[in-house]
This record gives structure tokens, C-alpha cells and sequence, in this order.
């Protein structure tokens, strides 16, 4: 591992935002940018290139040279997601850690909207603009982030390690808090037929985590998954997250909960399609889910 540290401005660092990136440099360009110019509190950057093939690390270097708050840190070979913000956050100094994704824009006054409620309330340990369980976008109080122990390296994939922290978090006793804290969130479409097949059959794949979650946390995972005769993750559940009903009732297109549309409801015969396919989807997450059982000896369909 290489890393570049960044120079001391002798102010104390109310956060740290932490960024994993591979091989994106395009987005991580435009999230990079907004995010070195931002409004608000002290803070440092921290940018972990997991094992990029292309120009990432090369291009972090230059801007590491003309930014004294950006440290960049470099995995040899990809490590996944959970190892690579790890390994940042056990180098930041803020008294906040901010996980955001590499494919995210920040508003200029995204920082003060997320960490304002810390100094409010000493049980908050968690304010997100994304969603309840994090993801990208989300902030966590350092002292009860380096108590649970950081992500959990089990996870190799971008997929249920936050919410794993989330519950932890809650279990400790804290609190977690949404806020109005804008960004924008780049989901470029696949490009082709076997590039969208492609992608479908790695978010299907994805679920094989799903039965961990549950091991680790059975009663709060219960709930999250809505789980039916204790081993069922209810069907409607997964039709919802395959045709964007998830998010809101109004949205109903077929698409990923990342934001990918892959068909819109036009007429009454693409309603039909959008239907029929969130029903198949139905049926195939369980294939992951049923390997995932093996693997980590809980059963969920």
C-alpha cells in the first residue's frame, strides 16, 4: 500500500470524507472536484484507489500535490469496497468519517447539512442523505465507528456492509438521523445488450449476501428483509425493488435501485413487461440467496 499524507494546517479536522474508487476515473473527476471545493467545517479527504488499471492513481497523485487536505492511499490488487474504506478511515483524523461514493457530486453545503446534527445531539452516531441503513452519502461519529469495529471485511462487495454497521451502530445504543444533504449520484447505463445482461445478472448475484446480514443480526434482520415463516424474504418486497415501487408508488419502471432504468411505463403493454419481469425477478434472487445459505449457514430464499 502507498500513501501520500497530506501537510499539516494546523486546524483541528471536524471530518474526514472518505472515497474507494476503481477504475472511474471519468466520475471520480466530477465528484472529486466538488468535494476539494465544499463549504463548511475543517476537513481532509481521503481517496483509496482499490487496484485501478487505468490513469486513477496517476491522476490522484497530481491533485494530492496541489490540495494539502487530500490523502490518497493505493491497494495493489482489489480488495473490495468494506477493505479499501477501512483502510482509509484508520488513517483519518476527523472527529467525523463521511463515506461517499466515488460516482456522487455533493452540493456546495452538503458537509454543514450532514454534520450539523452531531452537535445537537450526542446520541446521534449516524446522519445519511441516502437512506435510513447508509450508503454512499452518509456520516458516522468517529469514537462509535472505531467501537464497532469499521466495516465488516465479510463483505466483499458493495452490498449490505453498511447496513451490517447500521445495525451494529443501533444496537450500541445510538441513534441514526436522515438529513436534506444534496448530491447528485451518477448512474451511467450499461451500453449494449450483453453489457445490460451483464450488469442484471451481477446485482441478481449481489443477494448471495442477504443470508449473512440475517445471521449476523436476526431480529433487526428480520424486519429489514421482511421475512415470512422465518426463512422467506416476502416476495412483494423484491417485485417492489425490481420495478422502482421501493422508492415511491408513483415510480413504477422496471430498473435497478441504483437508478438504471431499463424500461419505462408507457403504455398498458409496457406495464405488462414491467410486471411479468419483476415477477421473474421474483424468482431468480432466490438462486443467489439459496448459495448464500450455504455459504454462511442461514437459510433465506
Amino acid at each position: 500500500m502507498k500513501a501520500k499524507r497530506t501537510r499539516s494546517t494546523g486546524q483541528r479536522v471536524k471530518a474526514s470524507i472518505v472515497v474507494a474508487t476503481k477504475n472511474r476515473l471519468p466520475l471520480l473527476q466530477k465528484g472529486l472536484n466538488a468535494i476539494l471545493s465544499l463549504n463548511g467545517p475543517s476537513c481532509e479527504v481521503l481517496v483509496i484507489d482499490d487496484g485501478s488499471s487505468d490513469e486513477t492513481w496517476n491522476y490522484l497523485q497530481e491533485q494530492a500535490r496541489n490540495h494539502p487536505n487530500l490523502k490518497i492511499l493505493q491497494n495493489t490488487s482489489s480488495q473490495g469496497p468494506a477493505v479499501a474504506r477501512n483502510k482509509g478511515l484508520q488513517h483519518a483524523k476527523g472527529e467525523i468519517a463521511i463515506i461517499m461514493d466515488d460516482d456522487c457530486i455533493p452540493s456546495k453545503e452538503w458537509l454543514v447539512q450532514l454534520v450539523e446534527p452531531f452537535d445537537q445531539n450526542k446520541k446521534i452516531a449516524v446522519t445519511s442523505s441516502f437512506g435510513y441503513y447508509g450508503g454512499t452519502s452518509t456520516a458516522y461519529r468517529m469514537d462509535v465507528f472505531r467501537k464497532i469495529g469499521f466495516f465488516d471485511e465479510a463483505f466483499p462487495a458493495n452490498y449490505r456492509e453498511d447496513t451490517d454497521t447500521i445495525f451494529k451502530i443501533l444496537d450500541a445504543g445510538f441513534e441514526v438521523k436522515v438529513v436534506k444533504a444534496p448530491f447528485e449520484h451518477i448512474h451511467p447505463p450499461p451500453k449494449g445488450k450483453w453489457n445490460r445482461i451483464s450488469y442484471i445478472v451481477r446485482r441478481v448475484w449481489i443477494h448471495r449476501f442477504d443470508p449473512l446480514l440475517y445471521k449476523k443480526h436476526p431480529s433487526r434482520g428480520k424486519e429489514f428483509f421482511d421475512v415470512k415463516w422465518g426463512f422467506i424474504r416476502n416476495p412483494l418486497q423484491d417485485f417492489k425493488a425490481a420495478t422502482g415501487l421501493w422508492w415511491s408508488r408513483k415510480n413504477f419502471v422496471l430498473s435497478s435501485p441504483q437508478g438504471i432504468k431499463f424500461l419505462e411505463n408507457k403504455s398498458p403493454v409496457h406495464a405488462l413487461l414491467i410486471v411479468l419481469a419483476g415477477i421473474a425477478y421474483m424468482w431468480l434472487v432466490k438462486v443467489p440467496r439459496l448459495y448464500g445459505s450455504f455459504v454462511y449457514g442461514k437459510l433465506l430464499l
